[in-house]
Formats: structure tokens, C-alpha cells, sequence
């Protein structure tokens, strides 16, 4: 099955929000799918397992799969989703990942760590990565070990240079590491329809992206308290109890985006 990293290189543009919404979108279909939670904030984990960096997973977390003072594989520490079955997490490292991650800074095969890990996994089932804003070497091991990306991106200049920001660091990827991870698509968060600048951003996005060869996967997902409440409560666009023709359209949209991304898979 399919790895596909979610990112973008700033903060907030709903990263976790598409990773859940993809999951949940997965599951549905009846697909096992696996979450890695590479973000030290650990937001997928709490919102999925309800662990978190003051009540760690007592199995362990990625932090310990990735230190090689400590003798944990990843099955080890991958717990089920709490809100529906055929989700998995292997839970976030939270503080403990920057201290792993030094420790592999300069090892034989240090940026090839994640690939290692997940490697069997990825035999087994769809895997999504959630990352953090930054080309670390978790993220870029993380970009190692995947077959596509998904680009978030809010209609804000931070988040559109984010974008462009992983365009760069692909490029480097392929340059430095002999790597080439294609883009599956962007997906556009956050959209606010009652401000100009928002359309207008949207405009150059969809153009950027025409002009790059890049899909613009589903339709763009507004700005919706919904959205948020239910990715907080770890649950899908689908599971909303008392569902709406907007909320169906969100969970449609999700299973359209997957849909684009499945399309890049097959066609490689």
C-alpha cells in the first residue's frame, strides 16, 4: 500500500486536520490504515488515542522505536484508534524525539531510521505521516521512507511560502539523496469566502499549481468549527451525531482527496 507524508513547512495550516480526515476516510472503505505521528506536539495522538506528553503511551512511542539504545520495533508501540476500528497510531515521540534525534545525527543511516521502521508496515496497509514544520532529520527521513506527498495549505502567505518550502525541499531530495517523492496533490484548508484576500490567494495557489504540474485535490475545505470539533475529538468527517449536508460534504471531500492520491500511486 501507499506512504504518503502531509506537510507543509509552516505551522497551522491543518495538517493533523487532513491526516484524520484521510484516516477516518480509509477506514470507511475498510482499509486498515497506520498513522505516524512524527510531530513532537503530538496532536494525532492525543486526538486519537487520547495519550499525550504528560500521559505517554506506557507501550512506548516512535522516540523509542527510533533509538537504538532501546530494543522497541514498531508493532510494539502502535495502539488502535479509540473512535474507529481499522485505524492505528504509532504514537508521537513528543519531547523525547529531538533527544533521539540528535543521538542519530551523523550515524551510519541515521536519515534512513523511519524507512527502517515502517518499513514492514507499509506491507500491511495504507500509512499516512503527520510531520512537523520543519526538514529535520525525522521530517526528511520521513519524506525517505514515503511514496507521495500531500501538500496542506491555507490561503494565507505563510502557509502558500510553506508550500513552496517543500516544493524546495523536494527538489533538494532529489538533488542531494538520489530521491525523487512525488507530489500527489495540495489540498486547501481554511478557506474564509467573505475576504478578498482569501480568493485572490486561492486564485494563485490553483495557478502556481497548474503552472507546476501539481493537482489541486477535492474542493477547498472552509473555515468550519465542525471540522475542528470533530478532528479534536479524533473522530471522522462522517461521525458527526448529528450529521448535515455540509459535514457529508466534508467526509465526500475527503474520499475524493484520497481518491487523487490513490491516482498518483497507480500511475507511477
Amino acid at each position: 500500500m501507499t506512504a504518503t507524508a502531509v506537510m507543509n513547512l509552516k505551522g497551522g495550516p491543518g495538517k493533523t486536520v487532513c491526516v484524520n480526515g484521510l484516516a477516518h476516510a480509509a477506514a470507511a472503505r475498510g482499509e486498515a490504515v497506520l498513522i505516524g505521528d512524527m510531530d513532537p506536539q503530538g496532536n494525532t495522538t492525543r486526538h486519537l488515542t487520547g495519550f499525550h506528553a504528560d500521559n505517554v503511551p506506557p507501550t512506548g512511542t516512535l522516540a523509542d522505536v527510533l533509538d537504538r539504545q532501546v530494543d522497541k520495533e514498531l508493532a510494539d508501540v502502535v495502539l488502535p484508534a479509540t473512535t474507529r476500528e481499522g485505524i492505528y497510531v504509532a504514537p508521537s515521540g513528543f519531547g523525547e524525539m529531538q533527544a533521539v534525534q540528535d543521538s542519530l545525527l551523523g550515524k551510519p543511516g541515521g536519515d534512513l531510521s523511519v524507512r527502517r521502521a515502517f518499513k514492514d508496515a507499509k506491507t500491511q496497509g495504507r500509512v499516512l505521516f503527520d510531520t512537523r514544520p520543519a526538514v529535520d532529520l525525522i521530517t526528511r527521513g520521513t519524506m525517505l521512507s514515503s511514496d507521495n506527498l500531500v501538500i496542506v495549505v491555507a490561503p494565507e502567505f505563510d502557509a502558500i511560502d510553506g508550500m513552496v518550502a517543500v516544493i524546495k525541499a523536494l527538489a533538494d531530495l532529489e538533488e542531494f539523496m538520489d530521491y525523487r517523492l512525488p507530489i500527489a496533490g495540495v489540498v486547501v484548508n481554511l478557506l474564509n469566502k467573505s475576504r478578498s484576500d482569501h480568493a485572490s490567494n486561492l486564485d494563485y495557489i490553483r495557478t502556481y499549481c497548474a503552472n507546476a504540474g501539481i493537482p489541486v485535490l477535492g474542493e477547498p475545505f472552509p473555515l468550519a468549527a465542525d471540522i475542528s470539533r470533530l478532528t479534536n475529538a479524533g473522530l471522522g468527517m462522517d461521525q458527526h451525531p448529528q450529521p448535515t449536508a455540509r459535514t457529508r460534504f466534508f467526509a465526500e471531500n475527503f474520499a475524493a482527496i484520497l481518491d487523487g492520491i490513490d491516482k498518483e500511486a497507480a500511475e507511477r
